[in-house]
């Protein structure tokens, strides 16, 4: 989940930060350096850290943290556009858990209040309620979510055009008109569709962070 302490726009800035340093030649990006580039407080910046891994635009290990190919997406376009960048997140989280749990946990056409959504998201009725309404905040980041003129809240028709848009590529894909000869692309999950939406929000995201680091490998061999 994201930090409570910041706010998404902040965290934010921590990936600019890790897609600039790296951009100087640098393969990773330390604690120290993002203190140095934001401003903000160790105690913060950690678990916002965690929270930009979890969600597959950022990788970790022993040198630290990297961004992934989404996350440079990202980052570059926050760094230079924001209401362009707010876009372009918003298309790279698709296939986040954050944007299924949303679907899944938020009907259209409903106003809510952030507290709702954050009910309506949380995995377990004991869960803490102070990040999820945290993530409330990402989600207007994104242009999931929308405020009407009463500050209520109601899924954005960009999460409505998501859905269309896999639900094309889904029937594509299994177009037995599709030439055979053709060359193969992409990564063969083993699971199916079904099973990959009765995943708990944790095992979903789970699965999503391992095919972004595959996809990130898949990226650096391909330079």
């Amino acid at each position: 989940m994201p930090a409570v302490g910041i706010q998404a726009d902040r965290q934010m800035d921590l990936l600019a930060a890790a897609v600039s340093t790296c951009a100087t030649g640098r393969l990773a990006v330390k604690i120290r350096d993002f203190v140095r580039e934001t401003g903000l407080e160790r105690r913060d910046i950690t678990p916002a850290l965690r929270f930009l891994t979890d969600t597959g635009l950022l990788t970790s290990g022993p040198a630290g943290w990297t961004p992934t190919v989404s996350g440079v997406r990202v980052g570059q376009s926050w760094a230079t556009n924001r209401e362009a960048a707010r876009t372009v997140f918003g298309d790279v989280w698709r296939d986040s858990w954050v944007y299924r749990l949303l679907s899944d946990s938020v009907q259209p056409g409903v106003a809510y209040s952030a507290e709702d959504i954050a009910r309506a998201m949380k995995p377990y009725p004991t869960s803490t309620l102070s990040p999820w309404v945290h993530l409330v905040d990402w989600l207007e980041l994104a242009r999931y979510v929308e405020r009407d003129a009463d500050g209520r809240l109601h899924l954005s028709k960009a999460v409505g055009a998501g859905e269309a848009t896999h639900g094309k590529a889904e029937e594509q894909s299994q177009d037995p008109a599709a030439d055979p000869s053709a060359p193969q692309v992409g990564l063969v999950l083993p699971l199916s569709m079904d099973q990959l939406l009765h995943l708990t929000a944790e095992d979903y995201g789970a699965v999503m962070r391992s095919l972004a680091t595959i996809y990130d490998v898949l990226s650096r061999q391909r330079t």
